[in-house]
């Protein structure tokens, strides 16, 4: 069976990839030192454990509750666009005549670069990104039925996972993917020089798989281009860290295979750039390159199968731009409606069994969210939404995104035995 895999290092942890919406199925000074080589040894030795998605599975079980917002926070003193970090990139020379002779093509204002000069370009703006947690050893060892001497009241930091990075300006600020960071107590990130820098986290996105981090210091960066020129066809370059820094800076190439690819990744549905370039684990985070040398993709995902190769995914840029602006600003994605309450699908099997109806059971919600400050109950059932019939979480989300923040959204629910129609005022989604 084909499985969609995220291909960072090393992931121990028992966690879930976040809330694609805010219903989520719930799954059964300087901070600079120097990392010598010899630290990362055995990476490749070690047990590689990879979250997998099968995509012909599709569970219906509890589901959690996301933050909220009915006014929107103030942007950060400190906040920057993506836009005034990327100003500062220099524009490209046209070709001359002596770059004809060497074969260098140009087009507008930018050349065409073989591999080798790419790499050379955007090699050095590819990071390892390095995911720590801490742990309370009386929990750790305590779940084994007993504690070592001496560490009753000790926290241990251990890495959980690695995988890669581009440093997006010459100040330090890097796009790597949610699932790298996810869960981490503390951020890593090694250049390509074998430096390490204790990153801060600007800002995540689970549903799109994106994050932000930064890192103090000044360092080769990579430029932005246009995911929507491209075509298929055009070369791809693919750079990152697989298995780890044992073989950082990895280069792969390859071509753009298809565009706007649609696949469901742990219930996130994302739209994607398809390569054939070499993606494995630990590339997650890095980037996809075009012929020009400017980062087109964030590589994310790929397809695992004995009987398949070459299915690689990216987060195409121009997706991923609005999202890193936001990030750099507020921390979070901005705008996007939310409801304010948990719930579980009940099936037509289930209604006939239980005397309940068909649709979403609402099973939790805050208190001062915008359903709750609706008149909305725990054990409600909701039927319609936006005056639709809806039986699931996924039909219920569909409905609300097409909405923006402070719009009003009829719920149709049933409670005590009768209908009851509630309208609610969307707030915003803000993180956990």
């Amino acid at each position: 069976m084909d499985n969609y895999q995220w291909h960072n290092d090393d992931f121990q942890t028992n966690t879930t990839h976040g809330a694609y919406n805010e219903f989520t199925y719930e799954p059964a000074d300087s901070n600079k030192k120097t990392r010598s080589k010899k630290r990362f040894g055995n990476l490749s030795k070690k047990t590689v454990k990879l979250p997998v998605v099968i995509l012909s599975v599709v569970l219906a079980v509890a589901v959690t509750v996301s933050g909220y917002a009915l006014i929107s926070p103030m942007v950060k003193d400190d906040s920057i666009t993506l836009q005034q970090l990327q100003g500062k990139v220099e524009t490209p020379e046209t070709s001359t005549a002596d770059d004809a002779a060497h074969g260098i093509i140009s087009s507008g204002n930018r050349k065409v670069l073989t591999i080798p000069e790419i790499a050379k370009k955007v090699g050095p703006a590819v990071v390892g990104v390095v995911n720590k947690v801490t742990y309370n050893n009386m929990q750790r060892y305590g779940i084994y039925g007993f504690i070592p001497d001496g560490y009753y009241n000790d926290n241990e930091t251990v890495e959980s996972g690695s995988g890669s990075g581009v440093i997006i300006s010459e100040d330090g600020y890097v796009v790597t993917n949610y699932h790298v960071i996810e869960g981490a107590s503390e951020i890593y990130v090694i250049t390509n020089t074998g430096d390490e820098y204790k990153a801060t986290l600007k800002g995540s996105d689970s549903r799109t798989d994106l994050a932000v981090l930064k890192i103090e210091g000044t360092f080769p960066y990579a430029t932005l281009g246009n995911s929507s020129e491209l075509e298929v066809g055009e070369l791809a370059v693919a750079i990152g860290n697989p298995l780890g820094q044992e073989f950082a800076g990895t280069v792969t190439d390859g071509i753009i295979s298809a565009l706007n690819r649609s696949i469901t990744v742990d219930n996130k549905q994302l739209t994607l750039l398809q390569t054939n370039a070499a993606i494995n684990p630990g590339n997650s985070g890095g980037p996809l390159v075009n012929q020009y040398g400017e980062v087109i993709g964030i590589n994310t995902a790929k397809i695992s199968s004995d009987q398949l190769e070459g299915l690689g995914f990216a987060i195409p840029i121009d997706e991923a731009k609005p999202i890193i602006d936001d990030l750099l600003q507020s921390g979070y994605v901005r705008g996007r409606p939310v409801i304010g309450v948990g719930g579980r699908n009940i099936t037509e099997q289930m209604a006939k069994a239980y005397d309940m109806k068909v649709g979403i059971y609402v099973s939790s919600m805050s208190p001062n969210s915008p359903a709750y400050m609706s008149g909305v109950q725990i054990g409600d059932i909701i039927v319609e939404a936006d005056g639709k019939k809806v039986e699931t979480v996924d039909e219920l989300n569909e409905l609300k995104n097409k909405h923006t923040v402070g719009d009003r959204f009829d719920l149709k629910v049933w409670r005590g035995g009768a209908y009851k129609t509630i309208t609610i005022i969307l707030g915003e989604e803000m993180p956990e």
